[in-house]
This record gives C-alpha cells, structure tokens and sequence, in this order.
C-alpha cells in the first residue's frame, strides 16, 4: 500500500520516513502506522492506466431528436 509519512517515523532497521515522503509498505504496517498517526493512505486508482480524477466535460449537450 502506497502512504505518505505525516510525521517522521521510523519503519525498520535504518528505515526511516521524513514527513511529506511516500513509499510502498506492508498492508500490516500500513494499519500500525495510521493507528498511530504517522502516515496517510494514498488511494490507488481503480484502473491504473487511467488517472485517478478523472476531467469533467466541459458543457453538456442538447439531446437530439
């Protein structure tokens, strides 16, 4: 799961975050940390060719007939 450090935080052995980092961690880890406060998800786009906000059109059409 992708996270990005809130706060420095130490995530193992010579592993550390600083804040504003972002990183790939263990789904349990993960749990840990944002029970504490570290770090906050990053939410992964459903499909991953698409971008994860998606532009909104920009004038509706008239229906046709």
């Amino acid at each position: 799961m992708r996270v990005k450090a809130l706060r420095g935080v130490c995530i193992g052995v010579d592993r550390h975050l600083k804040p504003g980092d972002t990183v790939d961690l263990e789904p349990a880890l993960v749990t840990y940390l944002v029970g504490i406060g570290a770090v906050e998800k990053i939410p992964e786009p459903l499909f991953p060719d698409e971008p994860a906000v998606k532009p909104l059109p920009e004038k509706a059409g008239k229906k046709e007939k």
